[in-house]
């Protein structure tokens, strides 16, 4: 039959005067090849001789088109039908070409409808049915066929030879900022929309060959044509991506701002309404998506070389980036951000301070502070803080080891005394002192605070936020509480002599006084007091105890899997540990411990780690140690004489936490020194 084939074309050349005798040849032929293609390539190859009678050219562009049409290659069925038309001027070709237009889409598929043999009539009513549900071709395909989704998205990942995209992938992806600029029903109705993968934004359509719709859509987003590719997603995975966009998804976070128009160009008045959101919507939106990430910091920084405004979040401790605003976005979101802190739009120069109450759409209240600075190229950065987002803990939430938690709420339990709370910004003081506040509240005791700001609110507790602004200072706010008559009172922080004599002076009689310290260690708080002018024996009788603590990341429960530790990395554990003269770390500790490492999941974004928990050190102070104090011995002379008790440094407490599986050493290590 390859033979016969083959011979065709010098058939046709030597009977170019006879149309009935090459019709019966190529009929009779076409019924009997399995392989029509094969007279499809010499059809064409013929339809190259420009000597071609009429009628016969007629007759083989009408053949090579029917034949087309039955191997689904519309594109060329297309072409040949309005060559046809040229020739002949017949009307009846314009009808077939109004048809194959319409099919052109089931060409994609081809590979897959030729395992079924469809034919025209068969293309037709899917393709009818599909305006009639509302549903891709494809999705009727693969309901009528059995066919599975990732053949269909193989062929057509084959025909188009571009990325083809599931729901899954869309949903990992990050968004892009514009996207949310525009109306919903605008990527609805055109079926294309961008989406970030590492440094790559894919342009994902349902028909990537409407290239008038991708460049329009481009040309709205202001997406220059090389920092794109064009991609593949079913229409349905499609719809559900957009929809995602516009939601509060955990996948793809919701935020809106307006795109101004290009200089280079005016838009069309339609594309100017499209532009349905504002400035307003991007920070709220920004701000609402950091609380709901569990962020404590939002870092909006302006990039140099008109770059535009990269967001980037700060979650248990870390920063990332979360999205980049466009240029000619960049100053009215700082400048809205500086209404909202009350500052002034106008100074650029200075950096400035202010604080924003902030309600969510689901009517959480929570204050954010403030802080400009002013950077290279007249530009200014926002650093704000989400004062908020605490979590309230009790006390036996805190990650205490059994014999911390025990001295804790024994020093809780005294009557009066000082107790200190130390770390550094972020290591979790204020959720501690809330939590030992919570132990203590009773009817029967009065409760004052003075913090800046106030970011935990407990019923039966007398709260006071300072503001240094106008004189009212955490020593001004304390004196006045020895007058409110008080039985606790906490001291959101010590910054100066002042305060810290009045603490000495208010424990002593007989108030019970909490209050925190920014420094390293819990030895070392003992000297930065003393250092501060404070009495030593005052503050020797009076010292309750000295709680330092860390936050450290924790191991998702989701995804951490058990491993065993190789000698190098056992003896590494040893070594940070340290000799401890009453608690050392045994072999047989090490032995009985469950080590575990990061994996990644979707739980925990792919990092391993989901949240933080504290590590402590808790220095009680007995006759020895206060007879250190009233010496004023070294910071490490402390340290050592409360070992030999029992005292466990920050890094000792961490380790062991290593060793019940709640982290890794390395994370331990990143947080501790000593």
């Amino acid at each position: 039959m390859d033979s016969q084939v083959r011979t065709l074309k010098t058939f046709i050349n030597s009977n170019l005067s006879n149309l009935e005798v090459i019709k019966n040849y190529v009929e009779d032929l076409e019924a009997k090849t399995p392989q029509p293609y094969l007279i499809l390539e010499v059809i064409l190859d013929i339809l190259q001789n420009r000597q071609l009678p009429k009628d016969v050219k007629i007759f083989l562009l009408e053949k090579a088109a029917n034949i087309c049409e039955k191997l689904y290659e519309f594109s060329k069925a297309l072409e040949l039908y309005k060559k046809l038309f040229l020739i002949s001027s017949n009307h009846k070709y314009l009808d077939q070409i109004e048809k194959i237009k319409t099919l052109k889409i089931f060409e994609r598929l081809k590979d897959i409808l030729k395992n079924f043999r469809l034919s025209f009539d068969d293309l037709l009513k899917i393709y009818y049915q599909s305006l009639e549900t509302n549903k891709s071709i494809e999705t009727i395909l693969m309901e009528k066929l059995k066919i599975p989704k990732k053949e269909v998205l193989n062929t057509i990942k084959n025909f188009y030879k571009i990325p083809v995209f599931e729901i899954t992938d869309l949903k990992k992806f990050k968004k892009v900022p514009q996207v949310l600029t525009i109306k919903k029903e605008f990527f609805l109705t055109n079926l294309c929309v961008p989406f970030q993968s590492k440094k790559t934004i894919y342009l994902v359509c349902y028909n990537p060959e409407d290239i008038e719709t991708i460049e329009r859509v481009k040309r709205i987003l202001q997406i220059p044509s090389m920092d794109v590719q064009i991609a593949f997603a079913i229409k349905e995975d499609l719809v559900e991506a957009i929809e995602l966009y516009y939601s509060s998804s955990p996948y793809l976070s919701e935020f809106d701002f307006e795109v101004e128009p290009l200089e280079e160009e005016e838009e069309e008045e339609e594309e100017e309404a499209l532009i349905d959101s504002t400035i307003v919507q991007l920070v709220n939106k920004i701000i609402e998506e950091a609380y709901r990430m569990r962020a404590s910091d939002i870092h909006w920084e302006s990039l140099i070389g008109k770059k535009g405004l990269q967001v980037r979040f700060r979650v248990d401790g870390e920063c990332f980036v979360h999205t980049t605003i466009p240029e000619n976005q960049k100053k009215p979101v700082i400048s809205r951000i500086k209404i909202m802190a009350n500052l002034d739009i106008a100074e650029r120069r200075l950096p400035q301070d202010g604080k924003i109450k902030f309600k969510t759409k689901d009517g959480k209240n929570f204050e954010i502070r403030v802080a400009t600075v002013p950077t290279i190229e007249n530009n200014e950065d926002v650093v704000m803080r989400i004062l908020g987002g605490i979590e309230f803990r009790k006390l036996n939430e805190l990650d205490f080891s059994e014999e911390n938690y025990k001295n804790f709420k024994k020093i809780l339990d005294y009557p009066y005394g000082l107790i200190l709370v130390v770390g550094p910004t972020g290591s979790g003081k204020t959720t501690t002192l809330h939590a030992a506040l919570k132990y203590l509240n009773s009817p029967n005791k009065k409760i004052w605070t003075a913090e800046d700001p106030v970011e935990i609110v407990q019923e039966g507790l007398r709260q006071v936020q300072v503001n240094p602004k106008i004189g009212l200072t955490f020593a001004k706010v304390f004196r006045s509480f020895l007058r409110a008559d008080p039985d606790i009172i906490m001291i959101g922080e010590t910054r100066d002599h002042e305060t810290a004599h009045t603490l000495i002076e208010a424990s002593l009689t007989g108030h019970l006084v909490l209050t925190t310290l920014h420094t390293n260690s819990a030895s070392e708080t003992i000297t930065r007091l003393l250092n501060m002018g404070i009495d030593p024996y005052n503050f020797a009788d009076t010292l309750l105890g000295i709680l330092a603590q860390r936050l450290a990341k924790k191991l998702c429960t989701k995804c951490k899997k058990p491993y065993q530790p190789t000698a190098e990395e056992i003896e590494r554990i040893k070594r940070e540990y340290g000799h401890h003269p009453v608690k050392p770390l045994t072999d047989e500790l090490i032995e009985k411990a469950a080590f575990f490492e990061p994996v990644g999941c979707s739980e925990c974004n792919y990092t391993g780690f989901k949240g933080r928990f504290a590590i402590h050190e808790l220095l009680i102070p007995d006759d020895e140690l206060k007879i250190l104090i009233i010496k004023n011995a070294p910071a490490n002379e402390i340290r050592n004489a409360a070992m030999h008790k029992g005292f466990l440094t920050l890094k000792q407490d961490g380790i062991l936490k290593v060793l019940k599986g709640e982290t890794t050493l390395k994370q331990v290590l990143a947080v501790t020194v000593r």
